[in-house]
């Protein structure tokens, strides 16, 4: 469920981001935030895969993948961004701290969440084999 939980959050988060800059073009959204279109259709294509994983029915092998693309996604861009701020002169208004902070933590949190078992798939037993209740 943590999974589903961190899917959601990302894609609501990620789908906010993209709309609102969808309306602003040129310069920081709030002074803090990269809105140039290239990073927005980027954007709106994480926000559906994240949003779909994390309210469908999905089978747990495809929220982990989406949720590992994602995380290695915005783990490279905010690494990348570090050191060129314009992603190759891909974003011309350029990367802020904010932008770099996000993306290593929602790569990381997307990276986490894709690897983390599920409950149900946590070996419950005692070092004897025996179920915990029975020891």
């Amino acid at each position: 469920m943590f999974a589903k939980w961190i899917a959601r959050i990302l894609g609501i988060v990620v789908a906010l981001l993209a709309v609102a800059g969808l309306f602003v073009e040129g310069e920081h959204f709030g002074g803090f935030a990269n809105v140039d279109l290239p990073l927005d259709i980027a954007r709106i294509v994480i926000a559906i895969a994240l949003l779909w994983v994390g309210f469908a029915h999905v089978r747990r092998a495809a929220l982990s993948t989406v949720l590992a693309l994602v995380g290695i996604v915005y783990l490279l861009m905010g690494v990348i961004a570090i050191f060129d701020a314009d992603l190759l002169g891909i974003l011309p208004t350029g990367f802020t701290g904010f932008d770099i902070a996000f993306h290593i933590v929602a790569g990381l949190l997307a990276l986490i969440a894709a690897f983390v078992p599920r409950r149900e798939e946590v070996d419950t037993r005692a070092p004897s084999g025996l179920p915990a209740a029975r020891r």
